[in-house]
């Protein structure tokens, strides 16, 4: 588990204005055991931490900062072209997505929908999002708009937000800024299907 769990849980707690005895009551735990998970004094199980995610409306790896880790690496076994045919070499290596993409400030998502496909994101891929809470314009985000996440291109202006599909059928969404809450910037893809 990551270090930083208990102030994870912590900062979503409160930003959710649920007490520490109210959290600890409905996850069925005494609330001075959930206080030293809070400051690092104890540890938490994998049961009690989707206990408290459930609770707190919250995804369990998005809570542990370790969405992304594989138990195994894959298999790279060599380089293919994508323009001019290449000799072809098996040469193996590992490819484990922990070392390009650091688990305890990165998550993935399960893209849902087509609001994105123009920009090669399908239904079924996984997103990966470097974990930040403010973004530039132009940058793909996963943006939290009255508790509904979403997956668009970002464009700011003096006093709003403005979230943009990537699909001609669809039309952008105007926020005034301080209702759009920034999760993460996307920084791969993972595809898991081609069509």
């Amino acid at each position: 588990m990551s270090p930083n769990i208990g102030q994870r849980i912590r900062e979503v707690r409160e930003a959710r204005g649920i007490s520490m005895r109210k959290l600890a009551e409905r996850i069925g735990i005494h609330y001075s055991h959930l206080s030293k998970i809070e400051t690092g004094k104890d540890t938490i199980g994998r049961d009690s931490l989707v206990r408290i995610a459930e609770e707190l409306g919250e995804d369990a790896d998005l809570l542990l900062g370790e969405a992304g880790r594989q138990a195994m690496p894959f298999r790279v076994v060599g380089d293919i072209a994508a323009g001019v045919p290449i000799e072809a070499i098996e040469d193996v290596e590992s490819f484990d997505l922990s070392k390009e993409f650091d688990p305890d400030k990165h998550f993935i998502l399960r893209v849902k929908g087509h609001s994105m496909i123009d920009d090669g994101i399908a239904d079924g891929d996984l997103a990966i999002l470097r974990q930040c809470q403010s973004a530039d314009s132009g940058d793909t985000v996963a943006a939290v708009v009255e508790g509904e996440a979403t997956l668009k291109r970002l464009k700011r202006l003096k006093n709003s937000v403005v979230l943009i599909p990537a699909n001609k059928q669809m039309s952008e969404m105007k926020f005034p800024a301080k209702e759009v809450e920034i999760r993460g910037v996307l920084v791969g893809l993972v595809r898991t299907s081609i069509r």
